[in-house]
């Protein structure tokens, strides 16, 4: 009872944080909330009882993407993008769709009462990174290289615009 309390709290976080990254006007606002909504949904993976999934979702797009997408508004001069003016159809279709779509959704909840799984049969947690470490090391290692090749290029890329900017 208290896990489905749990569980239901964390997807409607979730949601409602994925609204607030859309509806941001300032960007650094919209990475902000989308950490946030990251760790919810890490949060309904770690009461689903997949607790890796949950430690990618963490370590991957918290850790990850969220530092690639800072490191990219940082980069990127904002005061010279102009600001994108838009007719009121095209806003008004996409509220459409989104409320279309949460209709469709709650529909399907009350018609197949979907419940959450007591204790699903997923591997240990343990026993994942076990794995992880040995058997996949080396994919592992080459990923961790890669993600650090890309933060160094992105700081040389930000220093080459800062001293040609400078001069």
């Amino acid at each position: 009872m208290i896990q489905s309390i749990i569980f239901y709290i964390f997807a409607a976080l979730s949601v409602l944080l994925a609204v607030l990254v859309i509806l941001q006007k300032n960007v650094m606002h919209s990475v902000l909330y989308l950490s946030f909504t990251i760790l919810a949904i890490s949060g309904v993976f770690f009461t689903l009882h997949a607790e890796f999934l949950g430690a990618v979702q963490i370590l991957v797009y918290a850790g990850g993407i969220i530092v690639l997408y800072l490191f990219v508004i940082i980069i990127v001069n904002l005061k010279e993008i102009k600001a994108e003016k838009r007719n009121i159809f095209p806003k008004f279709f996409i509220v459409c769709i989104s409320v279309l779509f949460l209709a469709e959704m709650i529909y399907i909840f009350f018609k197949n009462r979907i419940s959450v799984p007591a204790n699903a049969d997923f591997p240990e947690f343990e026993a994942l990174f076990e794995m992880l470490l040995s058997k996949y090391l080396i994919p592992f290692e080459i990923a961790s290289i890669l993600l650090l090749a890309v933060l160094i290029g992105s700081i040389i890329i930000a220093r080459r615009k800062l001293l040609h900017d400078s001069d």
